[in-house]
């Protein structure tokens, strides 16, 4: 995902390398900590029950439109405005505010409001509460360390799983979203028991598990960043899985587009050799990067209004990469040569008609309140299962 958690520029930049799913090579796993391994019987899986949320968005011919709601910070904007305004259009919502600590505890992560929960769901969207392994405070980045100590340890795995589904009965979310990311490699198997067991614990009370997982189209298990993730593994235990097909280039590389047509049509369909198809959403980016020369490998993050005015500001003019099929500019500020790459509803079309192509579950969109507004009008309404023209 794309993760903006703070509030001043500075700290804003450092964090948009955690918020869109790149690795930070700085960030060390800490050292393990011990957890006990006694559960007591109020920590135990809920028992079964009966419902039918699973049911309405799982399955052959049921298509999706998912869009990630997180807090505003500082100039990005926040998702709340999007997800109301856009609320009929929306068949899940999946909110950033939860994380965890080495034992497996759920800890809010965010402006947790249930308020806003609610209203999506009087709108027809199933709500997902998000559980990530980001720091907030202190060293910024997705937590290796904090993802291994829980994840290794059979107790405090089972206590997160336990968590977490206690979590969506208590406040009435639908499911569960994971997104850890920057898992060790070394915890491959690990983190695909983790998904096992709480997909089983999930699907016990008829909630959904809803997977984010880098984007490849090869498999290196000792991949930094992808290796952790067993596409097939996780695939066979998970009701969804996002494919975050963006940050081909972003924080920590040189400029380049976002996604590529080319490249995400690449890691789509390496994902169906290892995945059901009906459960694949492809993630679609809706923000920006804007690399200068004097920062090459740390863009600004932007949203598409906040570029479109940019270029404008800039008197230059928008064009597409013929070969990436994406918008792109160029300018100079203060004698630096500046780079932009984003999105816009002509490159989202290509990519919607890849996940159309591919007859995927769905798609999401990182994240509201970023976007090209023409999406809504010119793609959206015609992807979801409920939408009015569907059966494109």
């Amino acid at each position: 995902m794309k993760r903006f958690l703070t509030f001043t520029m500075s700290s804003a930049l450092i964090l948009g390398l955690t918020l869109t799913g790149c690795s930070n090579p700085n960030v060390q796993p800490n050292a393990p900590q011990n957890v006990p391994q006694k559960m007591t019987q109020s920590t135990q899986p809920p028992q079964a029950e009966a419902g039918a949320t699973r049911e309405s968005v799982i399955g052959p011919e049921k298509r999706v439109v998912m869009g990630f709601y997180t807090d505003p910070e500082g100039p990005t904007p926040g998702s709340k405005d999007s997800m109301v305004k856009n609320a009929k259009l929306l068949d899940e919502v999946s909110f950033f505010w939860y994380t965890f600590d080495s034992t497996g505890k759920i800890k809010p992560n965010g402006k947790v409001d249930l308020n806003i929960k609610k209203t999506a769901q009087k709108n027809g969207s199933k709500a997902y509460a998000v559980v990530h392994n980001m720091n907030t405070s202190g060293g910024v980045g997705f937590d290796a360390g904090l993802a291994h100590r829980v994840l290794s340890n059979p107790a405090a795995r089972a206590a997160l799983v336990t968590n977490l589904v206690n979590l969506t009965t208590k406040d009435g979310w639908d499911g569960i979203a994971v997104d850890i990311e920057k898992t060790p490699p070394g915890d491959r198997n690990n983190f695909s028991s983790f998904i096992a067991e709480l997909g089983k614990a999930l699907k016990a009370k008829d909630k959904v598990l809803n997977i984010s997982i880098p984007a490849k189209f090869v498999d290196y298990p000792s991949d930094l960043w992808s290796g952790a993730y067993d596409y097939a593994a996780i695939g066979k235990s998970a009701d969804q899985v996002v494919l975050m097909t963006y940050d081909e280039h972003g924080m920590g590389t040189t400029q380049g587009p976002v996604a590529s047509q080319g490249w995400v049509d690449r890691v789509i369909t390496y994902a169906t050799g290892k995945i059901n198809k009906e459960k694949i959403v492809m993630g679609l980016p809706v923000y920006s990067y804007d690399w200068g020369t004097n920062k090459p490998t740390m863009p600004d993050y932007l949203s598409y209004s906040q570029t479109v005015d940019r270029a404008k500001k800039h008197g230059v003019q928008i064009l597409t990469d013929p070969s990436a099929k994406v918008p792109q500019f160029v300018y100079t500020a203060n004698g630096v040569r500046h780079e932009v790459f984003f999105e816009n509803v002509a490159s989202l079309k290509i990519k919607m008609d890849y996940a159309l192509k591919h007859k995927l579950h769905g798609v999401a969109v990182w994240r509201l309140g970023m976007e090209d507004p023409a999406i809504w009008n010119s793609l959206i309404k015609t992807y979801g299962t409920n939408k009015e023209t569907s059966k494109k």
